[in-house]
């Protein structure tokens, strides 16, 4: 009832402001999206069974704005909140909340946002119809892997990491390097001759701990070319002295208007003192193809066997000979208008002989029951975008 009576609250101050100042050249939209899915879950092996369920993937309800300051300058804000229509459930806030300035020299923002390396997943990361494939829980792009450590807190900062930096307080997901960050500060360049770079700073808020998150991207777009390089740092967000890397290169182009590819290459390492330090890499391509409303997509993305020592084991990849592990996705967009989509998507995934990743979506990657399995998900969805 609260969440409801605050929601409220900020739709009639959004009324108000948009009203106010519109003669300061002030004003306040109101947008939102409504994607929902059914999808059927197999592969788990003999006696597992099948499972089908209704899945959400970024649905959400935001309010922006803007405020002319004169000389070029504005003031813009954000705040955006995911929720569920499935179960309803949702927090105001929890995506994009950001206030910032706005001008020739380009755009800087305080709050609780998307770090730089994410802008690269339009370029050759999975298709955003359905977390059963966009879902970080699989491991393949970033390796989004959420378990269950829970990190410290303020009241209790022990050795074990300061993980709210990657999110809110308590959540599970510190190893993502594609992710939202608390308590921080971006900046976007303008586009000078089709390159802009972005740069993005986390700062943690338990005494004694100091972690960071630092992420940071290159990129050149201009015409039918895209290309990306992207570096995130986590510093002790996993414990002291603890030092987590990504590079990511990304590159797209529109081979013409009807048809599209993309391809991605990651290297990860994870610091292990006195053993020797986790190293993955990994890739994936993109193809789609549009004709008149429709438009197909095919990818094919790859999980590299892991190297070096996970002990104890502090995050979702596999280490060893038979560890890799390969995504196949084929999907279907029907748009039956400028802002509503049916679509459709089929994914399967081959472990190899000692990995057990997952779907996003069913469960949490390396969960048990998926070990040498393939996995395999079919979806249909429908997305109304306002």
């Amino acid at each position: 009832m609260i969440k409801k009576k605050t929601l409220l609250l900020v739709i009639a101050l959004a009324a108000v402001s948009g009203a106010g100042y519109a003669q300061e050249e002030s004003n306040v939209a109101v947008y939102g999206r409504l994607n929902v899915g059914m999808v059927n879950y197999a592969g788990y092996g003999d006696g597992r069974g099948t499972v089908t369920q209704q899945n959400n993937l970024a649905s959400r309800l935001g309010f922006r704005g803007q405020e002319y300051l004169g000389n070029g300058l504005r003031a813009i804000f954000v705040i955006e909140t995911g929720f569920s229509p499935d179960t309803g459930a949702g927090a105001l806030g929890s995506r994009e909340t950001t206030v910032g300035l706005q001008g020739d020299f380009g755009k800087v923002r305080f709050g609780y946002m998307l770090n730089a390396l994410d802008d690269l997943h339009a370029i050759a990361g999975p298709g955003y119809q359905t977390n059963v494939t966009n879902d970080n829980l699989n491991g393949f792009w970033a390796n989004g892997y959420g378990n269950t450590f829970t990190g410290s807190t303020s009241s209790n900062p022990g050795s074990d990491g300061c993980k709210q930096v990657a999110g809110n307080a308590g959540n599970t997901n510190s190893f993502a390097f594609d992710n939202r960050y608390g308590n921080s500060i971006r900046y976007d360049s303008p586009s000078i001759n089709g390159v802009n770079v972005a740069t993005h700073l986390s700062l943690g808020e338990v005494a004694g701990c100091n972690p960071f998150a630092w992420s940071t991207k290159l990129q050149y777009q201009q015409n039918d070319v895209n290309i990306a390089l992207a570096y995130n740092l986590h510093h002790n967000l996993r414990g002291q002295g603890l030092n987590d890397h990504i590079v990511m290169l990304a590159a797209g182009y529109n081979i013409n208007p009807q048809a599209y590819i993309g391809a991605y290459y990651q290297t990860l390492q994870y610091d292990n003192p006195g053993r020797s330090n986790l190293k993955q890499n990994g890739f994936g391509l993109v193809g789609r193809v549009y004709f008149g409303p429709g438009r197909v997509e095919l990818g094919w993305y790859h999980a590299g066997k892991g190297q070096g020592n996970q002990t104890p084991v502090f995050s979702g990849i596999y280490v060893g000979d038979g560890t890799q592990a390969n995504l196949f996705v084929l999907g279907y967009r029907y748009a039956l208008s400028k802002r509503v989509d049916l679509w459709s998507q089929v994914a399967q995934l081959r472990n190899g002989s000692n990995s057990a990743y997952d779907i996003g979506g069913a469960r949490n990657a390396g969960s048990p029951g998926t070990l040498a399995h393939n996995p395999r998900a079919i979806t249909v969805g429908i997305k109304y975008d306002f």
